[in-house]
């Protein structure tokens, strides 16, 4: 079922099909109110959508997604409201990002020891003007005829544990959360599920995780089943988390994510959700 908003939606800023002006657009078509472009480790479309939102009459909330260093499975930390001109941001951004590119270096040589030459020209022909993520060398792949979709080529390759992987330097839990408050953002955790824990460590890492100043949990993802976005509503609520929800979309990359779906059951009241988001944002510094 589709909803008027969507907290979660990456433009070509980062691994994106769409523009951020696109992204707007087509928001627009579909219907939503409210979009936040949460681009991974930059914010260098929010201003083009803002401009773009002010233009066609839709609410851009400015934003931003971060990786934090976990395991056994992901942890990404979205910033809502955040000034993407912050100096202190943008410094954590671009160290981020630095990461970024010395683990593609390192997948690139797996991938030619593997047989598979995939260039970085080739990969920043398609990337991004500043994120070059794993989507990106996994399009080149799949047009190189290394694999047949953008699954086989993360499933057998670039997942975690798979033989072309590299890990990369992450953020804590701590320092994204100061990132983004100190940007006068406030922190939601992203699609939880793919922290792959049991029913007692997603408990403990959601006591964490209100200990370090996060202060929402995006409970509706199109990463969730049905009852798993029941399970993160509840959870939610019990450890006083506000509770938001983002189709985590990219475009055709990612034909499985469509703008505004995230649950068919979704428990959210939009006003009621931008205003709590609104009345929790810190003053910048604080």
């Amino acid at each position: 079922m589709k909803q008027n908003f969507d907290l979660h939606i990456h433009t070509t800023a980062s691994d994106g099909v769409l523009s951020p002006s696109e992204v707007v657009e087509k928001a627009l078509e579909e219907g939503l109110r409210t979009i936040a472009i949460t681009d991974h480790d930059t914010v260098s479309g929010v201003e083009e959508a803002l401009a773009k939102g002010r233009e066609a009459g839709i609410t851009v909330i400015p934003g931003v997604e971060i990786s934090v260093e976990f395991s056994p499975g992901t942890m990404h930390m979205c910033g809502y409201f955040i000034d993407p001109g912050d100096p202190a941001l943008l410094r954590v951004l671009e160290k981020i990002r630095g990461g970024r590119n010395k683990r593609n270096e390192i997948i690139l040589e797996k991938l030619k020891n593997s047989g598979m030459h995939v260039s970085l020209e080739e990969v920043l022909a398609v990337s991004g003007e500043e994120v070059v993520s794993r989507n990106h060398i996994v399009k080149v792949m799949v047009d190189k005829g290394y694999a047949g979709s953008s699954q086989e080529a993360f499933d057998r390759f670039l997942a975690r544990g798979m033989p072309c992987y590299a890990e990369r330097e992450r953020l804590s839990l701590e320092a994204a959360v100061r990132a983004i408050t100190g940007a006068g953002g406030v922190a939601v955790m992203a699609h939880p599920v793919q922290l792959r824990l049991s029913g007692e460590g997603y408990r403990q890492i959601f006591r964490q995780a209100e200990e370090a100043g996060v202060s929402g949990v995006e409970a509706y993802a199109s990463h969730h089943t049905e009852e798993e976005n029941a399970f993160f509503h509840g959870l939610a609520e019990e450890h006083g988390f506000f509770v938001t929800g983002g189709s985590d979309y990219h475009g055709e990359v990612k034909p499985s994510s469509r703008l505004g779906v995230f649950g068919d059951r979704v428990k959210i009241d939009h006003d009621a959700l931008i205003e709590k988001m609104k009345s929790l944002t810190p003053k910048k510094g604080a």
